[in-house]
């Protein structure tokens, strides 16, 4: 009965995590990546006195929608304050990328991955980044 009920624990947080794709399903593991990460880095050109124009990156917390499986869009939400350095650089030049990797999650340490192991994916984004305004959007993305 304890090796049943062990089995349907281990089946259940499997389900909750989703089960990873395999690499060559490129967009499937692009969406896993995201949607199992909790913070990226975001890289922009910087507008700020003595870096102007140089590349400058931040760590922010990211969400694709709410947790668990089912729950993400694919598409990345950053939650930013306008007193932020990145988000002042952002407000003269929007093109930016942000970098994930599954090395903040225990995939890659459960499996002795090094980071920088192709295995342990990291998916990066590239383009401009765009204010989503709405009060209930944070609340449903970050609000948890």
């Amino acid at each position: 009965m304890a090796l049943l009920a062990l089995l349907c624990a281990a089946a259940l947080a499997a389900l909750a995590r989703g089960t990873i794709p395999p690499p060559e399903e490129a967009a499937r593991m692009a969406r896993f990546v995201l949607h199992n990460c909790d913070w990226g880095a975001l890289a922009t050109l910087s507008a700020q006195e003595g870096l102007r124009g140089r590349p400058f990156a931040n760590i922010f917390s990211i969400s694709d929608g709410p947790p668990g499986p089912g729950g993400g869009s694919g598409v990345p939400y950053l939650y930013l304050t306008d007193m932020e350095i990145s988000v002042q650089d952002l407000e003269i030049n929007s093109n930016a990328s942000l970098t994930v990797s599954l090395a903040q999650t225990p995939y890659c340490k459960k499996h002795r991955y090094d980071p920088q192991n192709p295995l342990c994916a990291h998916i990066i984004f590239c383009g401009s980044i765009v204010k989503v305004s709405g009060g209930k959007l944070a609340l449903d993305l970050f609000g948890h």
